[in-house]
């Protein structure tokens, strides 16, 4: 049997990712694992996955949600250095206060 682990690590995200992507994309967690594979495998991947990190920190900001949204920050960060190339249409802004 094939596990939600196994999924993440196939999708070749790590599992943080698979998260804001399941958020992002309102999908299950094991969709979330297919779509993240086949976007990290597009030319355009690595952007399109911060991109998501982004957006899923700037509506935590919104919400008021320091705690996410510097857990978002740190992932995006991190995201920079695992899938590089191409560039951001927007950047990583501190919107919580």
């Amino acid at each position: 049997m094939i596990t939600l682990r196994d999924c993440y690590g196939l999708s070749d995200a790590v599992p943080e990712e698979v998260v804001v992507v399941a958020s992002h994309e309102h999908l299950p967690p094991i969709l979330a694992a297919g779509r993240a594979y086949t976007v990290l495998h597009q030319p355009w991947g690595g952007p399109a996955m911060r991109q998501m990190i982004l957006d899923e920190y700037i509506r935590a900001g919104e919400r008021g949600d320091r705690a996410r949204a510097e857990e978002l920050a740190a992932l995006y960060e991190q995201a920079r250095r695992l899938h590089p190339g191409g560039h951001d249409r927007r950047r990583l802004r501190r919107i919580c206060h």
